[in-house]
């Protein structure tokens, strides 16, 4: 089997990447860079764990390595030359969430994408794990069609006011950053949204809101009720979750520490539910395990990913519209391609 050359740029969060990829069959991790001083000073013997090389820019990596793919974990902000660098050089691209800062800042990047054919997966893991591509091949049977959804993706996590998160023009705060995982497995089981009609919540004092109620409607003609946000308990370990009815049933999906970890279901009518239980991290897994070997396969087979620039782009926009919604106290029309 042909173990595909990686890259890693960005080591903050981008250590998960490497620790998942360091363990897969169809990977050879042989690259690592971070701009980031506190980072820099300790790169070459971390790189040395894993076996790789260590650079101080991607200019330098993508100028010394042969590489077949790079996994991208700068924060949204410093990617554009990176997206360029890989696209131009034909390196296929894993791209952390989220895809952009904001939807012009996103067409922006897809263009650069689109201008070199390059191959690009967003790195929408929960899409990936067992529990919910189960549900959705649930759905794709005996379930049918998704009606309406309940979604929540609530836990303790509110960062400090300074730094990318809350920058409008890096992270974009928290329904951009960071609900966007919701967001897109939403859009996973119902498909193409056409409208968002939210309120938000700004608690704590952070510099934009940090938690909403949002209602969305599908091209199916399909609804959805999220909550999203940072005010959560360590305590309550079980998220994400949602319940979804569907045209010939019920769904419960459920999950562990940013995971999904259990599903049970049943045909309506039906007495007992079936359930279906597989962690996402077992057995040496990572919560990214399932993404990345999507991932390589599809480059072993030719072929696009499934969690694609679009995809990132409708998170940005369904983010975007959130925010607008919440604060102008009217329905946002999704105008998507």
């Amino acid at each position: 089997m042909k173990r595909f050359k990686v890259g890693v740029v960005g080591l903050r969060f981008g250590q998960f990447l490497v620790r998942t990829l360091a363990h897969l069959e169809s990977a050879q991790l042989v690259a690592v860079t971070d701009r980031n001083p506190n980072i820099a000073e300790g790169l070459d013997t971390y790189a040395a764990r894993y076996g790789a090389k260590a650079y101080r820019s991607s200019d330098e990596m993508f100028a010394n390595e042969a590489l077949d793919a790079v996994a991208i974990a700068t924060a949204p902000r410093a990617r554009a030359t990176i997206i360029e660098q890989a696209a131009e050089r034909g390196i296929a691209m894993f791209v952390e969430k989220p895809w952009a800062t904001n939807p012009s800042h996103a067409a922006e990047l897809a263009a650069i994408c689109q201008r070199q054919d390059a191959t690009v997966m967003l790195g929408f893991s929960f899409r990936f794990h067992p529990a919910i591509a189960r549900l959705r091949e649930l759905m794709d049977g005996e379930l049918g069609e998704g009606w309406m959804l309940n979604g929540e993706y609530v836990f303790d996590y509110m960062p400090p006011e300074a730094g990318w998160f809350w920058d409008p023009a890096n992270g974009n705060g928290m329904f951009n950053e960071n609900s966007c995982h919701l967001f897109d497995a939403v859009c996973y089981l119902l498909g193409k949204p056409v409208s968002v009609m939210a309120e938000a919540a700004q608690f704590v004092g952070r510099p934009s809101e940090e938690a909403a109620a949002i209602s969305l409607r599908f091209e199916s003609g399909a609804i959805a009720a999220l909550t999203v946000g940072g005010y959560g308990s360590n305590a309550h370990w079980d998220f994400p979750r949602i319940d979804i009815t569907t045209e010939r049933g019920q769904a419960r999906l459920r999950g562990r520490h940013h995971m999904w970890d259990s599903l049970t279901w049943a045909k309506r009518g039906e007495d007992t539910a079936s359930a279906f239980t597989q962690p996402a991290e077992i057995l040496g897994t990572t919560r990214y395990t399932h993404a990345f070997t999507h991932f390589f396969e599809c480059l072993r087979q030719g072929e696009q990913p499934s969690a694609t620039i679009q995809d990132g782009m409708l998170s940005v926009a369904i983010a975007d519209a959130v925010t607008e919604a919440a604060r102008s106290g009217k329905k946002v029309m999704l105008e998507l391609e």
